[in-house]
């Protein structure tokens, strides 16, 4: 082999290698550019969930203040309620001790009209034996 075989085997290689590092770095440069397309999705993905899961936040937050606001009136409605069955209780006392005054009244009543009744049944029973014998 001469040198001028070698040189030729020596730039074919050199070529060969230049091709070859070419379609390397070519790899590399779609690699990198692919990597940095899926670095920026995942990103963007990152941040859209980081988002979601706020407005999630927020929602519950919300969600925790209506029931807290429910828990009030609920709290007030019992309290309402208690206030209710104490007044109705107060009033079925007022109303049963009203009864037994008008029951006793109108006891006092009868049993009185009763005696005048009888009083005066007595004396016109005595009036009619007086206006028979008379007549």
């Amino acid at each position: 082999m001469t040198n001028e075989d070698l040189a030729k085997q020596i730039q074919t290689l050199t070529e060969t290698m230049n091709v070859k590092f070419d379609q390397i770095n070519t790899q590399l440069s779609d690699i990198r550019s692919d990597h940095k397309n899926l670095t920026n999705i995942v990103r963007d993905m990152e941040l859209r969930i980081d988002k979601r899961f706020a407005e999630v936040d927020e929602q519950f937050a919300n969600v925790n203040e209506q029931f807290a606001e429910l828990k009030a009136g609920q709290a007030t409605l019992r309290t309402n309620i208690a206030d209710l069955r104490h007044d109705i209780f107060i009033e079925e006392g007022s109303r049963e001790q009203v009864d037994d005054t008008i029951f006793e009244e109108q006891k006092q009543n009868y049993e009185s009209l009763d005696k005048r009744l009888r009083l005066l049944e007595t004396k016109f029973h005595d009036l009619a034996q007086k206006t028979a014998t008379i007549a």
